[in-house]
C-alpha cells in the first residue's frame, strides 16, 4: 500500500518537473523575451498553481509522517535533514515562480525573464533529484515496518495530502 501512495504521490509530482524543463526550454537564449513569457503565462500560473497546491503539500505530508519514521527507524541518525533542508530551498523556489506568475509587469525585461529560467531549471535539477531519493526510502520502510505500521504510514501521507488539496 506505501508503494503504491508513494508512487501515485510521485506521478503527479513528475508532470510538473517535466512542465519546469519544459519552460525552461521556452525560456532559451534563442527566444529569450518578456513578450514570450506573456504568452505563456496562463501555462505558468497553472504550473505555479499546481506546484504549490501539490507539491507543497506532498512535502508536507512527507515531512510529517515519513521523515520522522525513517529518523525512528535509523535511531535518530538525521538522515532525512538534507532532505528537509531541500524543502526550504524548494518551497522558495516556488515562492519565485509564484512572484514572475502574479507580478508579469514587475518582470518584463530580459534579465528578468533569465531569471525565472535560472529559477525553472534549479527547481527542475533540485526535484529530479529529490523525487529519485524520496523513492529510496520506500524498500527501507517496506523492509521495517510491519505491514500495520505501512498501511497506518501509507493512509498517514495520502490523508494529509488530500487535505491540502
Amino acid at each position: 500500500m506505501l508503494t503504491r501512495v508513494a508512487h501515485e504521490h510521485h506521478d503527479r509530482l513528475w508532470q510538473y518537473v517535466d512542465q519546469l524543463d519544459a519552460l525552461a526550454d521556452c525560456l532559451n537564449p534563442d527566444c529569450l523575451d518578456s513578450g514570450r513569457l506573456r504568452d505563456r503565462l496562463p501555462e505558468l500560473r497553472e504550473l505555479h498553481r499546481c506546484l504549490r497546491d501539490v507539491l507543497l503539500p506532498h512535502m508536507e505530508a512527507v515531512e510529517f509522517a515519513v521523515y520522522p519514521t525513517i529518523e525512528r527507524l535509523l535511531a535518530g541518525s538525521g538522515k532525512t535533514a538534507p532532505m528537509a533542508v531541500e524543502h526550504v530551498e524548494i518551497r522558495r523556489l516556488v515562492a519565485q515562480i509564484g512572484e514572475f506568475a502574479e507580478n508579469p509587469d514587475a518582470h518584463e525585461d530580459r534579465a528578468a525573464v533569465l531569471g525565472l529560467r535560472r529559477v525553472a531549471l534549479r527547481l527542475h535539477a533540485l526535484l529530479r533529484a529529490h523525487l529519485s531519493e524520496e523513492e529510496l526510502y520506500i524498500p527501507i520502510l517496506e523492509n521495517t515496518l510491519t505491514s500495520t505500521q505501512e498501511a497506518a504510514l501509507a493512509r498517514a501521507l495520502d490523508h494529509v495530502a488530500a487535505e491540502k488539496l
